[in-house]
């Protein structure tokens, strides 16, 4: 037996068990950083829902938005679209707001095949319902702020849910 050849075969070897190991390591990285944007994105549709949900709910805060971002204009609008108040108008919106926040977090989250298919179906029946539609269409703080993937995802899946209803 040859033990130089024995010692050059367990150097191919060690060299090849380095080269997996990285290999390993490098994809554990990956997948690390994608948990680690996921919960960061996450974190922040939270944050925002919880803002927008105490926003809804506090009428002192909710004026005072209202009048301090300029949104009285739209909720005038949506008023009188809806038949309500523009009090009654701006917590609808904050309303449909949360959801969209909320469904942009699943949306920008790793998701399943699964996940996929109730947010489609979640999207083409919550978002045709006239007044969020209306709150998607018209509120500063729907699709211009959103991101443009899943304003696209929702559009995409609005476009077709028409389709189907025609």
């Amino acid at each position: 037996m040859n033990w130089e050849a024995v010692g050059a075969v367990g150097e191919i070897l060690g060299a090849l068990a380095v080269v997996l190991t990285l290999g390993y390591l490098a994809r554990q990285v990956h997948f690390a950083r994608e948990a680690a944007g996921d919960a960061n994105r996450l974190n922040r549709a939270n944050g925002v829902t919880e803002m927008v949900l105490a926003t809804a709910t506090n009428t002192e805060l909710l004026s005072g938005i209202s009048k301090s971002h300029g949104l009285a204009p739209f909720h005038e609008a949506y008023a009188a679209q809806f038949g309500t108040t523009p009090d009654e108008a701006a917590r609808s919106d904050w309303f449909h707001v949360y959801y969209f926040w909320l469904h942009w977090g699943n949306f920008a989250s790793v998701t399943s095949s699964k996940d996929m298919v109730e947010l489609t179906n979640l999207v083409s029946t919550f978002y045709q319902i006239p007044a969020v539609r209306y709150s998607w269409e018209h509120s500063p703080y729907a699709k211009p702020i959103l991101d443009p993937e899943f304003v696209e995802f929702v559009e995409s899946t609005l476009s077709i849910a028409s389709q189907d209803s025609a």
